[in-house]
């Protein structure tokens, strides 16, 4: 079991903070997630659309939805990006290295998002919601990154 200090509680309120950034129609798959080293937050992320493309909220419209794809199945038909990913992008369009951070994330990242936070060095990712995938933890121990959930 990993103890967890009053500065991972607070960083997490964090994250859930920037979750409510996601443009999601779904309120149950509104993530967010931020990277912190010595207590400073490095970069944050949320779900959703990329660029100038619209959020689903404000078109109403989803096509996982529409084509009835379950949570946490068949990343690769959506027009967005998981908190994670925008997180890691915004990292890297910023300049800022992640080597060594924490991650904050409102729910357990897919296995997508595992490989791509063992490839910035992240060292631990702290987790709020168990996810869909189980997956991640198996890649998760491959790659030598620790997974905490964190019960609220």
């Amino acid at each position: 079991m990993h103890k967890l200090n009053p500065l991972d509680y607070d960083m997490m309120k964090k994250a859930r903070l920037v979750a409510t950034n996601s443009g999601c129609i779904r309120p149950i798959s509104r993530f967010g997630a931020i990277a912190v080293r010595n207590g400073e937050i490095l970069a944050s992320g949320h779900n959703g659309y990329v660029g100038t493309m619209p959020k689903c909220a404000s078109t109403g419209k989803c096509i996982r939805v529409e084509l009835g794809v379950p949570s946490g199945t068949q990343r690769e038909i959506a027009y967005c990006i998981c908190a994670e990913q925008r997180l890691i992008c915004n990292a890297a369009r910023d300049g800022i290295a992640l080597d060594g951070a924490d991650m904050y994330v409102t729910g357990l990242p897919c296995e997508v998002c595992v490989r791509l936070i063992i490839a910035t060095g992240i060292a631990r990712v702290i987790y709020a919601d168990k996810y869909t995938n189980e997956a991640s933890y198996a890649q998760a121990e491959l790659g030598g990154l620790e997974l905490i959930r964190m019960s609220e």
